[in-house]
């Protein structure tokens, strides 16, 4: 996990006026071979001043975000020109934030201009990008801008999203299910060459059935998500019943044999029909309780909920651990984790699909006193929620 800065740590420069920044781009645009080269470049190149404003951004850059022409990100900071969520929501803009303490294009801006490295350490930045629900991740780079003006620096953004992406499903894929996988081939070995009674054959066909359903649960959480990535799933609405779906999921929790927590549903959760995707929102659910399990301490309490919010429900899943700050800031960014390289689908799974498909709302409270929530707001009909 990156080190976080607090967003005073962040470089804030006034911001320059429109004339200067036109002079500014004016003025590196004699250096005319140097930039047919970073045209010419496959990455993302762009020029900053020393308020983080743009003066130059190359065609690749130009092109990923649709613009014609430098007049449309002209001025703009990084995460405004990238329509960051963070940026779009806070009046003064990209890097002026506490979630931009986390961000590796803030830590990437040099303090000083005057000091500013030949070569930039990398760091990364994750970004979901507003409107589109979009989730790229970047390295970036800084170095600086030869000659003209000691004021200007390169800053470089290579998008390692699909390198993440693949680093992920291989955790998954080449961990997770392999271990689950030779688990079921241990277990079939001793029922095919052991003589075992006829209550121990039963346990043992009882771990092999978990062991497959979960092997299933993985592989379908990995298809799901890539389709909703990709805008290719398709929602599936039909009736469902807000209790049987928080029983299913703590049953399933409770009877897999390899959890030190316990799953609960409170008796007050309310019990009621309404229309949704059942397979995304047990998606949602079980990722909720899969991350509230993997924060608590052996013999935990797991607590499911619904509640009634108006015309919506509001399903909550509680753990009594708190989250440390920079945690809270970075939960549900696509490749943030704190379970290792690799991890760090849950909780982004947990937004996407609630917020983009069923249109709902997915939010959390963290606190030493009170413990952990999420919270998914449902629609209680998805076909007269807004689109």
């Amino acid at each position: 996990m990156t080190e976080s800065l607090c967003p005073s740590d962040i470089p804030q420069v006034a911001h320059c006026s429109q004339g200067e920044i036109e002079n500014q781009c004016k003025a590196i645009s004699t250096n005319r071979q140097l930039l047919d080269v970073l045209d010419g470049f496959p990455g993302f190149v762009l020029v900053l001043n020393q308020a983080r404003q743009i003066v130059f951004a190359n065609h690749a850059f130009l092109g990923f975000l649709g613009a014609p022409s430098l007049a449309e990100v002209l001025g703009k900071k990084p995460g405004d020109a990238l329509a960051c969520e963070h940026a779009v929501h806070s009046a003064r803009g990209c890097g002026t934030t506490d979630f931009c303490s986390t961000c590796g294009a803030a830590k990437a801006a040099p303090p000083s201009l005057a000091h500013l490295p030949a070569n930039g350490a990398a760091q990364e930045c994750r970004i979901n990008q507003e409107g589109s629900g979009r989730a790229f991740d970047f390295q970036v780079q800084t170095a600086p801008f030869p000659g003209v003006d000691d004021r200007l620096y390169l800053f470089f953004l290579t998008d390692i999203s699909h390198e993440k992406r693949r680093r992920a499903l291989e955790r998954i894929f080449f961990h997770d299910v392999a271990n689950i996988a030779n688990g079921m081939v241990g277990v079939s070995r001793i029922l095919c060459e052991r003589e075992l009674a006829l209550e121990k054959k039963k346990q043992f066909h009882e771990v092999l059935h978990r062991s497959a359903h979960r092997l299933a649960e993985e592989v379908e959480a990995q298809r799901v998500l890539a389709a909703a990535e990709s805008s290719e799933l398709r929602l599936d609405l039909r009736s469902c019943a807000s209790r049987a779906l928080l029983d299913e999921v703590a049953a399933f929790y409770n009877n897999s044999g390899d959890h030190h927590c316990r799953v609960e549903v409170g008796a007050e959760a309310v019990d009621t029909e309404f229309v949704t995707d059942p397979r995304l929102l047990h998606r949602i659910l079980v990722n909720m309780t899969k991350n509230a399990i993997e924060a608590s301490p052996h013999g935990a309490v797991i607590r499911l909920g619904c509640d009634q919010a108006g015309d919506d429900l509001e399903i909550w899943v509680h753990n009594q651990g708190c989250m440390p700050e920079k945690v809270r800031l970075q939960i549900f960014q696509r490749s943030f984790s704190t379970k290792g390289t690799g991890r760090g689908l849950g909780t982004y799974s947990m937004k996407l699909l609630g917020e983009r498909y069923l249109k709902g709302r997915v939010s959390f409270t963290s606190s030493p006193e009170e413990g952990t929530t999420f919270r998914f707001r449902c629609p209680g009909s998805i076909e007269t929620a807004s689109t």
